[in-house]
């Protein structure tokens, strides 16, 4: 097995021998490099391939966000992240916009084997350099602009009130991850995971979020090539909203405990986030899967893996696990037609999202009906002791329904 090629940037001295100290034990597994300054690394990354580069933020030469945007042009492939200890607003700002993780200084040895031994099992589960490849820089997903306008007059507004924030947040399925991936990143320093949009606004704060949030996502809205591509994202958002709001709600009936309606819900929104990829990147491979989808009778995964060599709840689970949102909530949009393959044997997110999708079949635009579309797995209820559940998840699912219909 080839090892993984690790490189380090920081102008002191010191701390890349600490570096080189604490990760002695483990070169074995990774290939480690060394650069003083950002153009030394990017004469490095020219002579040697990087699976991961961790650059400092503060050096004299070349900042780290200056690096960093440079390599995302250059080595999309190349995870990125910073390793600071200039942990001030507009810092933290500048770094999360071109950095896939945030670590802060003084970090020890096992704080950091674990961020980067995470980075490298998601790259290892997925196992397909495609992926990579047809995504590209995974900060730069777009996210449909009104949101961006409904959510500065909300903050500019004294009257709003964090289940206003929140609202705002949930109709946008890239907004919430990259404000989870906010929170639970290690700047907060928190001792548990934070999947609850209205936890997450309350913990960064109202003045704080235009600043931290709005500056890393408002650089380009979706470019809309075409009316029929924007039908499908209108649709894309809409099952996005039914799908989150029904997961939740089977969630609780399951009595679903602490913050796991959270997470069902979240998975519910993000569910098809594969799918934005696709819309907004795909080109002439779009085309083709729209074509075939329209014209053959073959499931759509196996379209997707047969045309862009892999599926959109991979191409979700690899731009979402970099930005650190909570596994279980991975879990839920990767393995959502598939849910059989989970080792787990209770409900999660996963339940609510997979039964939640296929009871929630789409009812407009005929023309993109099995685009969404998605078979039960009633051997995973079953072994799990749940499908005997269904008719009252699909009294939810017609109570969803009923409600967006307006009846």
């Amino acid at each position: 097995m080839n090892k993984k090629s690790i490189l380090f940037v920081d102008d002191n001295v010191n701390v890349i021998n600490g570096i080189q100290r604490q990760l002695r034990p483990y070169r074995e597994q990774w290939q480690l490099f060394f650069a003083n300054s950002g153009p030394q690394a990017l004469k490095l990354m020219t002579q040697q391939p990087i699976d991961l580069i961790v650059s400092d933020m503060m050096m004299p030469e070349m900042r780290g966000d200056k690096l960093l945007t440079i390599v995302s042009e250059h080595y999309p492939a190349t995870v990125r992240m910073i390793l600071s200890g200039d942990a001030d607003e507009e810092t933290l700002k500048n770094g999360l916009e071109v950095a896939h993780q945030y670590l802060s200084k003084p970090c020890n040895s096992e704080t950091l084997r674990e961020a980067i031994s995470q980075i490298f099992k998601i790259q290892a589960c997925l196992r397909n350099p495609l992926i990579v490849a047809g995504i590209g820089d995974a900060n730069q997903l777009p996210s449909l602009p009104r949101v961006y306008q409904e959510l500065n007059a909300a903050i500019a507004n004294e009257n709003s009130t964090i289940r206003d924030i929140a609202e705002i947040f949930s109709s946008d399925m890239v907004l919430s991850a990259k404000l989870l991936q906010l929170v639970n990143s290690p700047y907060f320093g928190l001792n548990r995971v934070i999947s609850s949009l209205t936890d997450a606004i309350t913990l960064i704060g109202l003045k704080k979020l235009n600043n931290l949030v709005l500056s890393v996502h408002v650089k380009t809205s979706f470019p809309v090539s075409s009316r029929e591509t924007e039908r499908y994202m209108e649709y894309l958002w809409q099952d996005s909203i039914r799908v989150s709001e029904l997961a939740r709600l089977i969630a609780l009936s399951e009595n679903q405990q602490e913050d796991r309606p959270d997470q069902a819900y979240l998975g519910g929104l993000l569910h098809n986030m594969g799918l934005l990829i696709f819309l907004s990147r795909g080109g002439d491979k779009l085309k083709l899967l729209m074509d075939l989808v329209k014209n053959t009778e073959t499931p759509v995964p196996e379209l997707e893996m047969t045309i862009f060599g892999f599926t959109r709840s991979e191409a979700a689970a690899y731009v979402l696990s970099l930005w650190k949102i909570p596994p279980r909530i991975i879990e839920a949009i990767l393995l959502q037609n598939t849910p059989n393959d989970t080792d787990y044997n209770g409900v999660s997110a996963l339940t609510a999202v997979h039964a939640a999708s296929c009871l929630l079949k789409p009812s407009v635009m005929s023309c993109c009906e099995r685009l969404f579309e998605m078979n039960l797995d009633t051997d995973y209820l079953q072994r799990i002791n749940k499908l005997e559940r269904l008719p009252d998840w699909q009294i939810l699912a017609d109570k969803v329904m009923a409600r967006q219909s307006g009846k």
